[in-house]
């Protein structure tokens, strides 16, 4: 029903907004590899 489908959702967005930052921040370290400090 419903509720089951926007549990599912959440769960869905969840891992996509965690996949995001884990991406994001892979993209910041290859484009500034010396402002690692």
């Amino acid at each position: 029903d419903a509720a089951c489908r926007i549990v599912i959702l959440e769960d869905q967005l969840a891992e996509a907004r965690r996949l995001n930052t884990e991406l994001r921040h892979t993209l910041d370290q290859h484009s500034n590899p010396t402002e690692t400090t």
